[in-house]
């Protein structure tokens, strides 16, 4: 089944997903999402599109940017952190 509503773009670029579109997604508060263009069509999704395939040197940089400020915010956690912490959770040093 398929379902199509509308939204309204603000004069800053912003819009709203709709509660039964976030639902369906299992898009959270906070939740990223990925936006995919082919042509004259986006489509939104809630998980990142398999394989995440680099198309260029500056989508990767971006990429990296996107990383460090998930870090930085502490939205996500750095790896070598993390590894030590379980590490030392579980004993294994």
């Amino acid at each position: 089944m398929a379902l199509t509503m509308t939204t309204k773009l603000t004069k800053g670029g912003q819009t709203t997903i709709p509660k039964e579109i976030r639902a369906a997604l299992g898009i959270g508060d906070e939740a990223r999402v990925w936006w995919r263009l082919d042509g004259d069509h986006a489509t939104l999704s809630s998980e990142p599109p398999v394989p995440n395939v680099v198309s260029s040197q500056e989508e990767f940089w971006d990429g990296v940017e996107l990383a460090m400020s998930d870090v930085a915010s502490g939205r996500t956690r750095d790896a070598r952190e993390l590894s030590q912490e379980l590490r030392e959770r579980h004993e294994l040093q």
